[in-house]
């Protein structure tokens, strides 16, 4: 009787132990979408942080848009909209970083891009370092 509460309570703290292992390395689940953008050997230079906006897109059949943490609504037209509201008065000022996932095809890229650039803004893409 004693031996199997003893094994029990080894068990049960293996359990708490593993749990708190798995937690503290991020195993649970995480909600959201991760973006990878390709590597690059280029830094982009100073730039006014209170006119760069930071647009992500992650790939897929549609890809999903997001301005900071906010998913864009409409797609292309929501971007359209969200474009026309950061110009401002002064659109030569403003920066857009584009962070694209490594699997968005070059097409929506370009799309982006051109968007931005008719809106009068600059546009830049945003990448990891390369670790070479």
């Amino acid at each position: 009787m004693g031996g199997t509460a003893l094994v029990l309570c080894g068990i049960s703290l293996l359990l708490v132990l593993c749990c708190c292992v798995l937690l503290t390395h991020h195993v649970a689940p995480r909600y959201g979408v991760r973006v990878r953008p390709a590597a690059s050997h280029f830094t982009m230079g100073a730039y006014d942080r209170s006119q760069t906006h930071i647009l992500s897109v992650s790939a897929g059949d549609e890809p999903r848009l997001y301005d900071g943490s906010d998913r864009i609504a409409g797609d292309m037209q929501g971007v359209e909209a969200v474009l026309a509201q950061w110009a401002g008065e002064t659109p030569s000022r403003v920066t857009v970083v584009l962070v694209a996932d490594s699997a968005v095809t070059a097409g929506t890229l370009q799309t982006l891009t051109d968007m931005v650039l008719r809106h009068g803004m600059n546009c830049h893409l945003g990448a990891v370092p390369s670790i070479e």
